[in-house]
């Protein structure tokens, strides 16, 4: 997250940042946040981040990347929102994932028609998703 913040800032970009006080207590605060909103928890943090993004891209990461992304499809899967989720699969971080995906849709854990992220493996990828949804 720290170089899309760089890169973000580097063209004067517009860098909000939503932080559970627990993360700011570890002072985990990102400096180049534009604007920056303090939430109790990381609960709220994902209902705000819902509610601001205008598309999701969920880069490599750990539980909490997964934990986010989770929340998201299952708020697009009962039709919280429309909005792009995109996986930047970059190396193919997420193809073990994506395979556990396909096994839950074929065993109709989930919808055939479910909300499904787009998945770009290269930053050109990526970008084109977030322009146009290809």
């Amino acid at each position: 997250m720290s170089a899309v913040s760089e890169g973000a800032a580097s063209e004067n970009g517009q860098i909000i940042g939503v932080i559970p006080e627990a993360v700011e207590r570890m002072g985990r605060v990102n400096p180049l946040c534009t604007e920056l909103i303090a939430v109790k928890t990381m609960g709220e943090r994902k209902e705000l981040m819902k509610i601001k993004a205008d598309v999701f891209v969920a880069l490599p990461g750990s539980y909490g990347t997964l934990d986010e992304l989770f929340d998201v499809l299952a708020a697009g899967i009962v039709g919280e929102h429309k909005k792009k989720v995109i996986l930047f699969n970059e190396n193919s971080f997420y193809n073990d994932l994506l395979q556990q995906t396909e096994r839950m849709r074929s065993e109709l854990f989930i919808p055939v028609e479910y909300f499904k992220p787009l998945i770009s493996n290269n930053l050109n990828e990526c970008i084109a998703h977030i322009i146009n949804g290809k």
